[in-house]
């Protein structure tokens, strides 16, 4: 009986923003591994493959061996990636121990620890969609922003009534039922058009009403 280590993770976790790597590196060579018999896969980029955990599993590890890891996570990123690590402690009889729990090819608690590990990844998902969802309502933001720093005027929901109001009722009767000042509604009606009409159209003017040219 042979006990091997193994970690995994990026340098920098995406998740936690921290050296998830390093510290679980620290936390594996404490367990008494003997450096020799460590294995490690570093990420980088969109690239999770564990090289070296499949080099250990196929080639090296032996029935009744023992692989050591700071937690069940660093053998896994998604569920298919967990199905067949239960598919390789059942075929090979090697025994994995982490700081969490312990899974092998008798182990009565199976199914309760694929469940947490399930739970865990759909957690991870959860994360990750929110951290999605975050940077596409900043990237969203941004683009109402100028490159200069000088924030746009922003068309709210007022200012669009006060748009439709104003295509059919005078500057005064507008600026009377929305207070709103006659330059803001110049802007607005300038804005929403620029938006409808192509580049270098020039605005229809309506004399009648006091529009600006």
């Amino acid at each position: 009986m042979t006990k091997y280590g193994y970690v995994s993770g990026w340098l920098k976790d995406e998740v936690s923003k921290q050296d998830n790597f390093e510290f679980q590196a620290r936390i594996l060579l404490s367990m008494g591994i003997p450096y020799d018999y460590c294995f490690a896969d570093v990420f980088r980029g969109d690239n999770k493959d564990r090289y070296q955990l499949r080099k250990l599993l196929n080639t090296t590890a032996q029935e009744g061996d023992i692989l050591v890891v700071p937690t069940l996570t660093c053998l896994y990123s998604n569920i298919r990636e967990l199905c067949c690590l239960m598919y390789i402690v059942e075929d090979t009889g090697i025994i994995i121990q982490s700081s969490d729990m312990d899974l092998s090819s008798d182990s009565d608690s199976s199914d309760w620890i694929i469940a947490s590990q399930l739970a865990h990844l759909d957690y991870l998902h959860y994360l990750r969609q929110k951290r999605a969802s975050k940077a596409i309502k900043k990237a969203k933001y941004q683009s109402t922003l100028n490159t200069g720093g000088r924030q746009k005027r922003v068309i709210t929901p007022k200012y669009r009534q006060a748009y439709e109001y104003l295509q059919s009722h005078t500057y005064a009767a507008t600026q009377l039922k929305f207070h709103l000042s006659k330059s803001t509604l110049y802007r607005i009606k300038r804005q929403i058009n620029n938006r409808k009409q192509p580049i270098n159209t020039p605005q229809s003017y309506d004399a009648s009403r006091g529009d600006l040219q």
